[in-house]
């Protein structure tokens, strides 16, 4: 494309998500809220609207990462983990002809988001390696996934989305970085400092770290034999993805969601070896 043609075809894009964010804007998201969701606790007026505007920051950064690489409107979506909708239901409002897949490891989630969200759902499998959806997505979200999982399932979760996207698939991943660290050390505690202080030493020293929920977290997340809290530092992250010449990085950007959490957008085709020819 010449730049002529790349400029113009930008604009034109733009053009059509302006149109999808009017008519999202329009139609509006299902309030409706999961009962039955343990990861929401309402003790707190702030928290409802919180809740809703998440999900809405969660679609300006996924407009921006396909508009930013010229992708077209996704047909095919994978909200992985979906919870029972925070980002679903903005998913299914602002790409209303999608097809769009809600996938978590609890099984309410996934009967919250077919029944009340009207999406398709599958569910997850703490190995992730044994997922397998059998198709491909255009639109990979994985929002607050890897913030939790320690490094084997981390790569393994990274291998499961780079399988699963189409050759012109996008995938949206948050983390935990340098701004939660000063989170913990000066606004709110994530956990218990004794034990971030564990993942925050394990950062420092090799740009990755993590430690595990106590018991009162796992009452709540008890389907998984592993998970806590997760930090990464950008040159860790990229390292493990220059080594793959079926990923191609198109993004990285700290404390892009929430005010909280870092957001890695990678897509295919990759990069081409060193070797390759024309």
């Amino acid at each position: 494309m010449k730049p002529a043609d790349t400029l113009d075809g930008y604009f034109t894009l733009a053009a059509v998500y302006r149109d999808l964010y009017a008519a999202y804007h329009e139609r509006g998201v299902i309030r409706d809220l999961d009962p039955d969701d343990k990861e929401l606790v309402i003790d707190a007026d702030w928290k409802v609207p919180h809740y809703f505007s998440v999900g809405s920051d969660a679609i300006r950064i996924i407009v921006h990462a396909l508009l930013g690489n010229f992708r077209s409107p996704p047909w095919s979506i994978l909200d992985f983990p979906s919870g029972s909708g925070r980002v679903t239901r903005h998913l299914r409002s602002f790409f209303p002809d999608a097809e769009i897949v809600a996938c978590d490891l609890y099984h309410y989630h996934i009967v919250f988001c077919q029944k009340v969200l009207g999406v398709q759902g599958v569910l997850s499998r703490e190995n992730i390696s044994e997922i397998d959806f059998g198709r491909k997505f255009d639109l990979i979200l994985c929002g607050s996934l890897l913030t939790h999982l320690p490094e084997a399932m981390f790569s393994n979760t990274i291998n499961l989305m780079a399988r699963s996207l189409s050759d012109e698939g996008v995938a949206v991943v948050t983390l935990h970085g340098r701004r939660s660290e000063y989170i913990q050390a000066h606004l709110w505690k994530y956990i218990d400092d004794r034990l971030f202080d564990i993942a925050a030493d394990g950062v420092r020293r090799r740009g990755f770290g993590y430690v595990d929920y106590q018991h009162d977290f796992k009452q709540t997340f008890d389907k998984q034999a592993q998970y806590g809290v997760a930090l990464v530092r950008p040159h860790w992250v990229l390292r493990g993805l220059e080594d793959r010449p079926d990923i191609r990085v198109l993004s990285y950007v700290e404390n892009d969601w929430d005010d909280h959490q870092d957001v890695l957008i990678f897509g295919r085709p990759g990069v081409r070896p060193p070797d390759a020819v024309d």
